[in-house]
Formats: structure tokens, C-alpha cells, sequence
């Protein structure tokens, strides 16, 4: 298998948990997209609609492409437990069922982007997975959830424990503190085009300092909870975008998450104003950091690595204006 295969890599890196550490890692995505025109009115590509959050108004409109995604996704044997509407203009929200296969996951997020593109232009429209379209509204992330399971214990979740004073168990806990120690370098890796970084600051539901919380929106990694029983199931990174290689992005997080598990890291306290420290602003301050990450290059290895970053090094220096990636990504789709 080539060194720079980066589906292989994931299964490596989850062959390791299973077999050095007893763990199944669990995964889960919610895809975001908006939907515009195919037309283009006016020179510059326009929303389907101006709604806002949770509007029913793009779920009514459109419900003939809806209903197509849904059947389409269906009969290629994807499992989606929920479509929605989201924050942005002709924005929705498609979250692919909770996976025990992280790989077969990966697959579903590809063939879902495929699938959506090709019913958005069926109906007239055109499906944009840019992170960031617009300066003044909402952008599309690709949301990552993450637990695990002892394969030798009888419990569905061994990310959780209600004994604990967070209700998460000790080995969620270091999987957690992993994510949080590379989180700076990881992000060339989840955000890894200069756009991704537009979608990120205070008030965009992202997170934008390192930390976590719990059922925090304004955090980069969130503990979230069952709504009836209140015990924490998963954490999510909300920090993560479809522009992203999604075998590569999730080979990284979960090495970074079992490297906290195999060093038993202690979980920080839970994120506060006076706590938390900056997170990288550009792709390029991130491939700096990584640079300099031994643990994530020697995950990589030396080919791999060598031209990931050079790749996105080149992407960093030839930053475009938000209107020239619009109408890239908008000719593309």
C-alpha cells in the first residue's frame, strides 16, 4: 500500500486501537452545504433564499431535492438520520448515522458530497461545501463526533461513566486532553485551505480558543450529552470543514486521541474566558506548528508528510479574495 494513501492510513490507525488497545473507535458527520442558483443573476451566485436559523422555509421549497438526497443516499445503503435546516442562506444540514466504522463512514461523507451535488444540479441548483461564502452569514462545516468502545466490555460507550465528576470516563477524558494537545497542528489537517479559516472567530459557533465544555457552541470541542438521561455520549470538533481529506483528518484526531489515552493525559478544566488560549488564525501559523508536531509527523511518515505540507504551503501563499473562491467553487459544483 502506497505511503501516501490516506485511506490506508486510517485503517491503520484504527487497526492499532483495536488491536494494541482493545478500543472500536466510533464516528459520526454532519454535513453542511447551501444551495444557490445555477445561474448566477446579477454576475455573483445567489442563495436559493435569505433565511435564517432552523427557517422552514428552505425544508418547504425545496423539498422535491430534499426528498431526491434522502431516496438517492437510501438506495446507495447510507444511513442519514436527520436533513435539516441550518444557520445560512439555502443552508442545510445532512448528519450521517453514528458509525462504528470509521472508514466506511469516510466513504459515506464522499459519496454523500457526490450525491448532493448531482440532485442540487438535477433541480436547477448548485450545492456549495465552501466553509465560507459569505462575510456576513453563516459558514459549512463538516462537524466530527467521536466515542469508543472496549471490545471486551458488554457497554455500547466506554466514552462515558456517570461515576465521574464530568460524567465522562477517565480513558474519554485523555482521548479528549489528545485532541486538545495537538489541536493547534491538527487544524491544517481540518482546516486546511485558507478559506476554512474565514468561517472561524467568537460568535460562529466554532470555537476559535482551545478548550472544551460541555453543550458549548462557542467551544472547539464539545462534550455533548443525551437529552433525556443528561450522561455525556461523544465529544465533537466542530473545528472541520468538507474541504478537508476526511480519511486524513480522521486518521490524525483519532492517533491524537489514543496518544491522550496510551500517556493516560489528565483532562484540563473545562474552558473559561481567562483560560483559554488563542487558536492558530491561518492555515499557514498551523502547518508552522506542525511542523514542529513530532507525534502527528511520525504519523504521517516522511513521505506523507513531506508533501501534505507542501501542498498546503502552496495553498497558504496563494490566498484569493472570499468573491474569486465564491465563484471557484460556484463553477466547479
Amino acid at each position: 500500500l502506497s505511503p501516501l494513501c490516506t485511506r490506508g492510513l486510517l485503517k491503520r490507525v484504527l487497526h492499532e486501537a483495536s488491536q494494541g488497545m482493545g478500543l472500536e473507535l466510533c464516528v459520526g458527520a454532519e454535513l453542511e452545504f447551501q444551495l444557490f442558483y445555477s445561474d448566477a443573476k446579477c454576475g455573483f451566485p445567489q442563495p436559493v433564499d435569505a433565511t435564517t436559523f432552523a427557517n422552514a422555509v428552505t425544508l418547504n421549497e425545496r423539498e422535491d431535492f430534499i426528498s431526491a438526497v434522502y431516496d438517492q443516499l437510501g438506495e446507495q445503503d447510507i444511513p442519514i438520520e436527520l436533513i435539516h435546516a441550518e444557520s445560512g442562506p439555502g443552508q442545510l444540514e445532512v448528519v450521517l448515522r453514528y458509525s462504528n466504522n470509521a472508514v466506511q463512514l469516510a466513504d459515506y461523507v464522499v459519496l454523500a458530497r457526490e450525491t448532493i451535488s448531482a440532485c442540487a444540479k438535477k433541480y436547477g441548483m448548485k450545492a456549495l461545501f465552501l466553509p465560507k461564502t459569505s462575510s456576513t452569514t453563516a459558514g459549512n462545516g463538516l462537524h466530527l463526533h467521536f466515542s469508543f468502545r472496549d471490545v471486551r466490555s458488554s457497554s455500547d460507550n466506554s466514552f462515558s461513566d456517570s461515576t465521574q465528576t464530568t460524567g465522562i470516563s477517565r480513558r474519554g477524558e485523555s482521548f479528549i486532553e489528545g485532541i486538545l494537545d495537538h489541536l493547534p497542528s491538527l487544524l491544517s489537517f481540518s482546516l486546511p485551505t485558507n478559506n476554512s479559516f474565514r468561517r472561524i472567530g467568537p460568535g460562529c459557533w466554532t470555537g476559535s480558543a482551545l478548550g472544551w465544555s460541555t453543550e458549548d457552541k462557542e467551544v472547539p470541542v464539545r462534550v455533548c450529552l443525551d437529552l433525556i438521561t443528561q450522561e455525556a455520549t461523544n465529544v465533537e470538533l466542530k473545528l472541520c470543514d468538507a474541504t478537508a481529506n476526511i480519511y486524513l483528518e480522521l486518521a490524525m484526531i483519532l492517533a491524537a486521541g489514543m496518544e491522550g489515552i496510551k500517556k493516560g493525559r489528565k483532562l484540563r478544566p473545562m474552558a473559561t474566558d481567562a483560560t483559554s488560549e488563542p487558536l492558530p488564525q491561518s492555515l499557514q501559523e498551523s502547518l508552522d506548528l506542525l511542523k514542529n508536531d513530532e507525534f502527528l509527523l511520525s504519523i504521517l511518515g516522511p513521505e506523507l508528510s513531506t508533501a501534505y505540507i507542501a501542498v498546503r504551503e502552496s495553498e497558504a501563499k496563494n490566498e484569493k479574495s472570499l468573491e474569486e473562491e465564491v465563484m471557484d467553487a460556484f463553477h466547479k459544483a
